[in-house]
Protein backbone atom coordinates (compact mmCIF):
# COMPACT_ATOMS: atom_id res chain seq x y z
CA UNK A 1 0.00 0.00 0.00
CA UNK A 2 1.26 3.52 -0.81
CA UNK A 3 2.68 5.00 2.39
CA UNK A 4 1.02 8.31 1.69
CA UNK A 5 -2.28 6.49 1.42
CA UNK A 6 -1.65 4.77 4.75
CA UNK A 7 -0.85 8.05 6.46
CA UNK A 8 -3.83 9.85 4.95
CA UNK A 9 -6.21 7.05 5.80
CA UNK A 10 -5.30 7.41 9.48
CA UNK A 11 -5.06 11.19 9.57
CA UNK A 12 -8.23 11.96 7.70
CA UNK A 13 -10.49 10.12 10.11
CA UNK A 14 -9.80 12.89 12.58
CA UNK A 15 -10.05 15.60 9.92
CA UNK A 16 -13.49 14.44 8.87
CA UNK A 17 -14.75 14.63 12.44
CA UNK A 18 -13.37 18.13 12.75
CA UNK A 19 -14.54 19.73 9.52
CA UNK A 20 -17.20 17.58 7.91
CA UNK A 21 -15.56 18.21 4.56
CA UNK A 22 -14.35 15.62 2.08
CA UNK A 23 -10.58 15.04 2.41
CA UNK A 24 -8.17 15.64 -0.46
CA UNK A 25 -7.65 12.68 -2.77
CA UNK A 26 -5.39 9.97 -1.40
CA UNK A 27 -2.24 8.69 -3.03
CA UNK A 28 -1.56 11.72 -5.20
CA UNK A 29 1.73 11.95 -7.09
CA UNK A 30 4.58 13.91 -5.54
CA UNK A 31 5.98 17.17 -6.87
CA UNK A 32 7.80 15.43 -9.70
CA UNK A 33 4.67 13.67 -10.88
CA UNK A 34 6.10 10.27 -9.90
CA UNK A 35 4.61 7.81 -7.42
CA UNK A 36 5.87 8.08 -3.85
CA UNK A 37 8.82 6.04 -2.71
CA UNK A 38 6.78 3.51 -0.79
CA UNK A 39 6.12 1.66 -4.02
CA UNK A 40 9.81 1.50 -4.89
CA UNK A 41 12.07 -1.48 -4.32
CA UNK A 42 12.98 -1.41 -0.58
CA UNK A 43 16.65 -1.65 -1.54
CA UNK A 44 16.34 1.66 -3.40
CA UNK A 45 14.63 3.65 -0.64
CA UNK A 46 16.54 6.85 0.09
CA UNK A 47 17.25 8.05 3.66
CA UNK A 48 14.61 10.77 3.23
CA UNK A 49 12.02 8.23 2.09
CA UNK A 50 12.92 5.94 4.98
CA UNK A 51 12.37 8.82 7.42
CA UNK A 52 8.99 9.50 5.80
CA UNK A 53 7.96 5.84 6.11
CA UNK A 54 9.01 5.85 9.76
CA UNK A 55 6.99 9.00 10.34
CA UNK A 56 3.82 7.45 8.96
CA UNK A 57 4.29 4.42 11.23
CA UNK A 58 4.75 6.62 14.27
CA UNK A 59 1.63 8.57 13.30
CA UNK A 60 -0.34 5.35 12.97
CA UNK A 61 0.40 4.49 16.62
CA UNK A 62 -0.20 8.12 17.68
CA UNK A 63 3.43 8.89 18.49
CA UNK A 64 3.00 12.43 17.25
CA UNK A 65 6.31 13.76 18.52
CA UNK A 66 8.31 11.06 16.79
CA UNK A 67 6.17 11.37 13.66
CA UNK A 68 6.90 15.09 13.55
CA UNK A 69 10.63 14.51 14.07
CA UNK A 70 10.79 12.02 11.23
CA UNK A 71 8.79 14.19 8.81
CA UNK A 72 11.16 17.05 9.60
CA UNK A 73 14.14 14.72 9.20
CA UNK A 74 12.86 13.69 5.76
CA UNK A 75 12.72 17.35 4.74
CA UNK A 76 16.23 17.99 6.04
CA UNK A 77 17.52 15.08 4.00
CA UNK A 78 15.63 16.10 0.88
CA UNK A 79 14.24 19.68 0.83
CA UNK A 80 12.48 18.95 -2.48
CA UNK A 81 10.47 16.06 -1.00
CA UNK A 82 6.86 17.31 -0.79
CA UNK A 83 5.10 14.43 0.98
CA UNK A 84 6.50 15.19 4.46
CA UNK A 85 4.95 18.64 4.18
CA UNK A 86 1.52 17.05 3.83
CA UNK A 87 2.27 14.86 6.86
CA UNK A 88 3.31 17.79 9.00
CA UNK A 89 0.36 19.80 7.75
CA UNK A 90 -2.07 17.15 8.93
CA UNK A 91 -0.49 16.91 12.36
CA UNK A 92 -0.64 20.67 12.82
CA UNK A 93 -4.13 20.97 11.38
CA UNK A 94 -5.84 18.05 13.07
CA UNK A 95 -3.87 16.89 16.06
CA UNK A 96 -2.27 19.97 17.55
CA UNK A 97 -4.45 22.58 15.80
CA UNK A 98 -1.48 24.84 15.21
CA UNK A 99 -3.15 26.39 12.21
CA UNK A 100 -0.41 28.85 11.30
CA UNK A 101 2.10 26.01 11.12
CA UNK A 102 -0.35 23.89 9.11
CA UNK A 103 -0.80 26.66 6.56
CA UNK A 104 2.95 27.11 6.31
CA UNK A 105 3.36 23.43 5.43
CA UNK A 106 0.55 23.41 2.85
CA UNK A 107 1.70 26.66 1.28
CA UNK A 108 5.23 25.29 0.96
CA UNK A 109 3.79 22.16 -0.66
CA UNK A 110 1.81 24.28 -3.13
CA UNK A 111 4.88 26.33 -3.98
CA UNK A 112 6.88 23.15 -4.56
CA UNK A 113 4.15 21.56 -6.69
CA UNK A 114 2.09 24.40 -8.19
CA UNK A 115 0.84 22.27 -11.07
CA UNK A 116 -0.32 19.45 -8.79
CA UNK A 117 -4.05 19.70 -8.04
CA UNK A 118 -3.46 17.78 -4.81
CA UNK A 119 -1.36 20.62 -3.37
CA UNK A 120 -4.15 23.13 -3.99
CA UNK A 121 -6.94 20.88 -2.69
CA UNK A 122 -4.92 20.12 0.45
CA UNK A 123 -4.42 23.82 1.16
CA UNK A 124 -8.08 24.49 0.35
CA UNK A 125 -9.10 21.83 2.83
CA UNK A 126 -7.03 23.46 5.54
CA UNK A 127 -8.67 26.79 4.80
CA UNK A 128 -12.09 25.12 5.09
CA UNK A 129 -11.29 23.67 8.52
CA UNK A 130 -10.12 27.10 9.64
CA UNK A 131 -13.25 28.82 8.35
CA UNK A 132 -11.42 30.83 5.67
CA UNK A 133 -13.98 30.03 3.03
CA UNK A 134 -13.02 32.57 0.35
CA UNK A 135 -9.42 31.35 0.44
CA UNK A 136 -10.77 27.80 0.35
CA UNK A 137 -12.82 28.56 -2.76
CA UNK A 138 -9.87 30.18 -4.49
CA UNK A 139 -7.70 27.09 -4.02
CA UNK A 140 -10.41 24.61 -5.00
CA UNK A 141 -11.08 26.59 -8.17
CA UNK A 142 -7.43 26.15 -9.13
CA UNK A 143 -7.57 22.47 -8.12
CA UNK A 144 -10.53 21.71 -10.40
CA UNK A 145 -8.93 23.65 -13.24
CA UNK A 146 -5.86 21.45 -12.91
CA UNK A 147 -7.94 18.29 -12.48
CA UNK A 148 -11.47 18.73 -13.90
CA UNK A 149 -12.29 15.10 -13.05
CA UNK A 150 -11.81 15.51 -9.28
CA UNK A 151 -15.33 14.95 -7.97
CA UNK A 152 -14.37 15.47 -4.32
CA UNK A 153 -12.86 18.86 -5.11
CA UNK A 154 -16.12 19.96 -6.74
CA UNK A 155 -18.05 18.62 -3.75
CA UNK A 156 -15.86 20.53 -1.32
CA UNK A 157 -16.12 23.62 -3.48
CA UNK A 158 -19.89 23.34 -3.07
CA UNK A 159 -19.53 23.07 0.71
CA UNK A 160 -17.41 26.22 0.79
CA UNK A 161 -19.86 28.13 -1.39
CA UNK A 162 -22.66 27.11 0.96
CA UNK A 163 -20.70 28.45 3.92
CA UNK A 164 -20.47 31.74 2.04
CA UNK A 165 -24.23 31.61 1.34
CA UNK A 166 -23.58 31.46 -2.40
CA UNK A 167 -26.19 28.81 -3.12
CA UNK A 168 -26.28 29.19 -6.91
CA UNK A 169 -22.53 28.62 -7.14
CA UNK A 170 -22.84 25.70 -4.72
CA UNK A 171 -25.55 24.13 -6.88
CA UNK A 172 -23.31 24.28 -9.94
CA UNK A 173 -20.42 22.69 -8.05
CA UNK A 174 -22.65 19.93 -6.66
CA UNK A 175 -24.11 19.22 -10.09
CA UNK A 176 -20.61 18.78 -11.51
CA UNK A 177 -19.72 16.46 -8.63
CA UNK A 178 -22.91 14.53 -9.33
CA UNK A 179 -21.94 14.10 -12.98
CA UNK A 180 -18.51 12.81 -12.03
CA UNK A 181 -19.75 10.34 -9.39
CA UNK A 182 -23.37 9.46 -10.25
CA UNK A 183 -23.47 6.56 -7.79
CA UNK A 184 -22.35 8.70 -4.86
CA UNK A 185 -25.23 10.33 -2.98
CA UNK A 186 -23.33 13.11 -1.22
CA UNK A 187 -23.87 15.69 -3.96
CA UNK A 188 -27.56 14.79 -4.24
CA UNK A 189 -27.93 15.14 -0.48
CA UNK A 190 -26.29 18.56 -0.53
CA UNK A 191 -28.42 19.72 -3.45
CA UNK A 192 -31.53 18.56 -1.63
CA UNK A 193 -30.59 20.61 1.44
CA UNK A 194 -30.21 23.77 -0.63
CA UNK A 195 -33.51 23.26 -2.47
CA UNK A 196 -35.26 22.51 0.82
CA UNK A 197 -33.91 25.70 2.41
CA UNK A 198 -35.02 27.72 -0.60
CA UNK A 199 -38.54 26.28 -0.49
CA UNK A 200 -38.05 24.56 -3.86
CA UNK A 201 -39.80 21.44 -2.67
CA UNK A 202 -40.22 19.65 -5.99
CA UNK A 203 -36.49 19.93 -6.74
CA UNK A 204 -35.64 18.88 -3.19
CA UNK A 205 -37.87 15.82 -3.54
CA UNK A 206 -36.11 14.81 -6.77
CA UNK A 207 -32.70 15.12 -5.12
CA UNK A 208 -33.71 13.20 -2.01
CA UNK A 209 -35.33 10.50 -4.15
CA UNK A 210 -31.97 9.95 -5.87
CA UNK A 211 -30.50 9.25 -2.46
CA UNK A 212 -33.35 6.95 -1.50
CA UNK A 213 -33.35 4.94 -4.71
CA UNK A 214 -29.69 4.07 -4.14
CA UNK A 215 -30.59 2.55 -0.79
CA UNK A 216 -28.48 5.02 1.18
CA UNK A 217 -31.20 7.07 2.83
CA UNK A 218 -30.86 7.71 6.56
CA UNK A 219 -33.85 8.16 8.83
CA UNK A 220 -33.25 11.89 8.60
CA UNK A 221 -33.44 11.77 4.81
CA UNK A 222 -36.61 9.67 4.84
CA UNK A 223 -38.25 11.95 7.40
CA UNK A 224 -37.28 15.08 5.50
CA UNK A 225 -38.57 13.57 2.27
CA UNK A 226 -41.81 12.69 4.04
CA UNK A 227 -42.11 16.25 5.30
CA UNK A 228 -41.58 17.54 1.76
CA UNK A 229 -44.35 15.31 0.45
CA UNK A 230 -46.56 16.76 3.19
CA UNK A 231 -45.69 20.23 1.89
CA UNK A 232 -46.73 19.36 -1.67
CA UNK A 233 -49.89 17.62 -0.50
CA UNK A 234 -48.99 13.99 -1.20
CA UNK A 235 -50.23 12.43 2.03
CA UNK A 236 -49.89 8.84 0.82
CA UNK A 237 -46.16 9.13 0.09
CA UNK A 238 -45.55 11.09 3.27
CA UNK A 239 -47.31 8.37 5.27
CA UNK A 240 -45.28 5.58 3.67
CA UNK A 241 -42.00 7.34 4.40
CA UNK A 242 -42.79 8.06 8.04
CA UNK A 243 -43.94 4.47 8.48
CA UNK A 244 -40.64 3.30 6.97
CA UNK A 245 -38.74 5.36 9.53
CA UNK A 246 -40.85 3.98 12.39
CA UNK A 247 -40.31 0.45 11.16
CA UNK A 248 -36.58 1.06 11.56
CA UNK A 249 -36.83 3.16 14.72
CA UNK A 250 -40.16 2.96 16.57
CA UNK A 251 -38.87 5.48 19.10
CA UNK A 252 -38.38 8.22 16.47
CA UNK A 253 -40.54 10.96 17.97
CA UNK A 254 -40.31 13.39 15.05
CA UNK A 255 -41.40 10.80 12.49
CA UNK A 256 -44.35 9.74 14.65
CA UNK A 257 -45.44 13.33 15.24
CA UNK A 258 -45.24 14.05 11.51
CA UNK A 259 -47.20 10.90 10.78
CA UNK A 260 -49.90 12.09 13.18
CA UNK A 261 -49.98 15.42 11.35
CA UNK A 262 -50.38 13.63 8.02
CA UNK A 263 -53.32 11.66 9.36
CA UNK A 264 -54.95 14.70 10.89
CA UNK A 265 -54.58 16.86 7.78
CA UNK A 266 -55.91 14.07 5.56
CA UNK A 267 -58.95 13.53 7.78
CA UNK A 268 -57.82 10.22 9.32
CA UNK A 269 -58.52 11.55 12.80
CA UNK A 270 -58.64 8.19 14.58
CA UNK A 271 -55.21 7.28 13.23
CA UNK A 272 -53.89 10.68 14.29
CA UNK A 273 -55.24 10.13 17.80
CA UNK A 274 -53.55 6.74 17.94
CA UNK A 275 -50.17 8.34 17.17
CA UNK A 276 -50.67 11.25 19.59
CA UNK A 277 -51.71 8.87 22.36
CA UNK A 278 -48.53 6.86 21.76
CA UNK A 279 -46.47 10.05 22.01
CA UNK A 280 -48.31 11.20 25.12
CA UNK A 281 -47.74 7.85 26.79
CA UNK A 282 -44.04 7.98 25.90
CA UNK A 283 -43.65 11.59 27.08
CA UNK A 284 -46.53 12.25 29.49
CA UNK A 285 -45.21 15.64 30.58
CA UNK A 286 -44.98 17.08 27.06
CA UNK A 287 -47.64 19.78 26.77
CA UNK A 288 -47.42 19.90 22.97
CA UNK A 289 -48.69 16.33 22.70
CA UNK A 290 -51.47 16.99 25.23
CA UNK A 291 -52.67 19.97 23.19
CA UNK A 292 -52.41 18.01 19.94
CA UNK A 293 -54.51 15.28 21.52
CA UNK A 294 -57.09 17.80 22.74
CA UNK A 295 -57.41 19.23 19.24
CA UNK A 296 -57.64 15.75 17.69
CA UNK A 297 -60.28 14.70 20.21
CA UNK A 298 -62.27 17.81 19.27
CA UNK A 299 -61.96 16.91 15.59
CA UNK A 300 -63.25 13.43 16.37
CA UNK A 301 -66.19 14.73 18.41
CA UNK A 302 -64.75 13.30 21.62
CA UNK A 303 -65.39 16.48 23.57
CA UNK A 304 -65.17 15.04 27.07
CA UNK A 305 -61.73 13.65 26.23
CA UNK A 306 -60.68 17.01 24.82
CA UNK A 307 -61.75 18.80 28.00
CA UNK A 308 -60.00 16.19 30.14
CA UNK A 309 -56.79 16.74 28.22
CA UNK A 310 -57.14 20.53 28.53
CA UNK A 311 -57.48 20.07 32.29
CA UNK A 312 -54.32 17.98 32.26
CA UNK A 313 -52.44 20.75 30.46
CA UNK A 314 -53.59 23.26 33.08
CA UNK A 315 -52.28 20.91 35.75
CA UNK A 316 -48.83 21.20 34.20
CA UNK A 317 -49.07 24.84 33.08
CA UNK A 318 -51.64 26.74 35.17
CA UNK A 319 -53.21 29.57 33.21
CA UNK A 320 -52.11 28.21 29.81
CA UNK A 321 -54.24 30.04 27.25
CA UNK A 322 -53.83 27.20 24.75
CA UNK A 323 -55.64 24.82 27.11
CA UNK A 324 -58.55 27.20 27.62
CA UNK A 325 -58.81 27.68 23.85
CA UNK A 326 -59.07 23.89 23.34
CA UNK A 327 -61.60 23.66 26.17
CA UNK A 328 -63.67 26.48 24.64
CA UNK A 329 -63.65 24.71 21.29
CA UNK A 330 -65.11 21.57 22.86
CA UNK A 331 -67.88 23.64 24.49
CA UNK A 332 -68.61 25.51 21.26
CA UNK A 333 -68.93 22.23 19.34
CA UNK A 334 -71.66 21.28 21.83
CA UNK A 335 -73.46 24.61 21.41
CA UNK A 336 -72.41 25.90 24.83
CA UNK A 337 -71.34 29.34 23.63
CA UNK A 338 -71.69 31.18 26.93
CA UNK A 339 -69.57 28.56 28.68
CA UNK A 340 -67.04 28.80 25.87
CA UNK A 341 -66.82 32.57 26.42
CA UNK A 342 -66.06 31.87 30.08
CA UNK A 343 -63.05 29.77 29.13
CA UNK A 344 -61.94 32.32 26.56
CA UNK A 345 -62.05 35.04 29.21
CA UNK A 346 -59.60 32.92 31.18
CA UNK A 347 -57.44 32.48 28.07
CA UNK A 348 -57.14 36.30 27.86
CA UNK A 349 -54.98 36.14 30.97
CA UNK A 350 -52.22 34.51 28.92
CA UNK A 351 -50.45 37.25 26.89
CA UNK A 352 -49.51 34.79 24.16
CA UNK A 353 -53.16 33.91 23.55
CA UNK A 354 -54.93 37.14 24.46
CA UNK A 355 -55.47 38.39 20.90
CA UNK A 356 -56.89 35.06 19.70
CA UNK A 357 -59.11 34.79 22.78
CA UNK A 358 -60.58 38.25 22.12
CA UNK A 359 -61.34 37.35 18.50
CA UNK A 360 -62.89 34.07 19.58
CA UNK A 361 -65.09 35.82 22.13
CA UNK A 362 -66.39 38.09 19.37
CA UNK A 363 -67.09 35.03 17.24
CA UNK A 364 -68.91 33.30 20.11
CA UNK A 365 -71.11 36.38 20.58
CA UNK A 366 -71.95 36.23 16.87
CA UNK A 367 -72.86 32.56 17.23
CA UNK A 368 -75.07 33.43 20.20
CA UNK A 369 -76.81 36.13 18.14
CA UNK A 370 -77.35 33.70 15.26
CA UNK A 371 -78.68 31.09 17.67
CA UNK A 372 -81.07 33.56 19.32
CA UNK A 373 -82.33 34.78 15.95
CA UNK A 374 -82.96 31.20 14.87
CA UNK A 375 -84.87 30.52 18.08
CA UNK A 376 -86.99 33.62 17.51
CA UNK A 377 -87.79 32.50 13.95
CA UNK A 378 -88.69 29.04 15.24
CA UNK A 379 -91.11 30.55 17.81
CA UNK A 380 -92.63 32.75 15.10
CA UNK A 381 -93.10 29.80 12.81
CA UNK A 382 -94.78 27.85 15.60
CA UNK A 383 -97.02 30.57 16.54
Amino acid sequence: MDVRRLFLAVALIAVLALAGCVPPPEGAADATGEDTAAEADPTEVTPAQRAYINATEFYRVRELGKATENFERALELDPTYVDPLYGLGRIYLVDTQEFDKALEMYERAKNMAPSDAFSHSSLAYAYFVMGRYQDCVDEYVVAVQLNPEDADAFLNLGYAYEKMEMDLAAIEAYRRAQELMPDDTRASQSLAHIYYRAGLYDQAIMAYEKVRTRGQASNYTLSTLGFLYMKVGDAAKAESLFLAVLQRSPEDVAARANLATVYRESGSTDKAIEQYEYLHAAQPGDVAYMLALADAYNDAGRYDSAIAMARKVLGVQPGAGSAYIAWAKALEKQGQYEAAIGKLEQAKGDPDWRSLAIREIERQNQLIEIRDQQRARDRWDQG
